[in-house]
């Protein structure tokens, strides 16, 4: 059996975490292509997760995975919330041997919620590699609302005027659990609040990286 993968391991991959809608996906898309690293998203990670964990030793995962829709969302909040963190803290050593069996030969860009700041802790990552992205509430609601897909997603709830609103309270839960873990270890967060446009936000997180560079066609990477 191959050995867990260390920490030593992923020091060329940057991080960045967050909760829906804060522009995660969008920005670390534009990242992916304008410096040519590999791409890792937790969320499509997370699909072919949950159709391979053993029960017994990921027992939240496996659980909330196969929820009916009433199951899923009709769950007290605070117990949403707190499972939620459970689930990612039962994935987090999937998403490292991921990380850890793609080529190192570029740098990796990881993104999504499942990023808790008190897992990539246990890492010692330097500042510089990971930053989390938080929408604020009325930002989440908006953007949530757009989305096509939702009316589908909650097909299948008894009462969906309900679970949309359990949805949303669990998400800006979640969002504030990770302002708050995030900020208690000194890491860096931005707050989305639709007031910047998304390059600007871009902006933000390729400074912090350290990759921003005024000439496009001389950007290198920090290995």
């Amino acid at each position: 059996m191959k050995p867990p993968t260390t920490a030593a391991q992923l020091d060329h991959v940057y991080w960045i975490g967050g909760s829906p809608c804060a522009g995660k996906t969008s920005v670390a898309t534009a990242i992916v292509a304008r410096f040519g690293m590999t791409s890792y998203n937790c969320d499509d990670a997370f699909e072919i997760h949950e159709r391979i964990v053993d029960p017994g030793q990921f027992p939240t995962l496996h659980r909330l995975s196969r929820h009916s829709c009433d199951d899923l969302w009709m769950r007290p909040i605070d117990r949403q919330i707190r499972e939620e963190g459970e689930l990612y803290r039962e994935e987090f050593s999937l998403i490292l041997d991921d990380l850890g069996n793609l080529p190192s030969t570029r740098p990796i860009l990881a993104e999504g919620s499942a990023l808790m700041p008190e897992l990539l802790e246990t890492l010692n990552l330097p500042n510089h590699r990971a930053i989390w992205l938080v929408p604020t509430p009325e930002l989440q609601r908006a953007h949530y609302a757009r989305r096509d897909w939702v009316p589908t997603f909650l097909a299948g709830c008894t009462d969906q005027a309900q679970a949309w609103h359990n949805w949303m309270e669990r998400d800006i839960g979640f969002a504030a659990l990770v302002v708050d873990r995030a900020r208690a270890l000194g890491r860096t967060l931005i707050t989305v609040d639709g007031s910047q446009p998304l390059g600007a936000i871009l902006d933000q997180v390729l400074v912090h990286f350290g990759l921003a560079d005024p000439d496009p066609a001389s950007e290198t990477l920090a290995a």
